[in-house]
């Protein structure tokens, strides 16, 4: 698989994952499954922390993921450098918010929103991928 089809499928399964949390966030947690008790995307999403300047994380996140949709699609369409090294800045800025947001979950909430594993996952896998880029050049 090649290093734009690794960035395409992280970023659009990120997005998918955002868009998901985004309609779960609005329906009160209720699209979330929830079998084991330290999953619950409610509990993550009803945390003080998770609203910034009046925003909630849930509608960050879908905006974000569309930000990285676009930079790759218009590095695929007009293959300039720029918009590849912007995704990967906005991957990498993405990454340093991770650490801080797993620990409001487990530490805060006390619980585990699927959805945003998904998309620390995405953006784990999407800055490798750019490292693993960078390394080859």
């Amino acid at each position: 698989m090649s290093i734009s089809h690794m960035l395409l499928l992280f970023t659009t399964v990120g997005l998918i994952a955002s868009i998901l949390g985004y309609l779960d966030y609005r329906s009160g947690g209720s699209l979330c499954p929830s079998s084991l008790s330290l999953v619950s995307c409610s509990r993550v999403y009803t945390i003080p922390q998770a609203t910034i300047l009046g925003v909630h994380l849930s509608e960050v996140a879908p905006a974000y993921f569309t930000l990285l949709t676009a930079t790759l699609a218009a590095y695929t369409a007009l293959k300039r450098r720029l918009l590849i090294e912007a995704h990967a800045l906005l991957s990498i800025a993405g990454l340093t918010l991770i650490p801080y947001l797993v620990y409001l979950e487990l530490a805060v909430a006390k619980a585990i929103c699927i959805y945003c594993t998904v998309m620390h996952v995405c953006i784990i896998g999407s800055s490798a991928t750019h490292l693993y880029r960078l390394l080859r050049l």
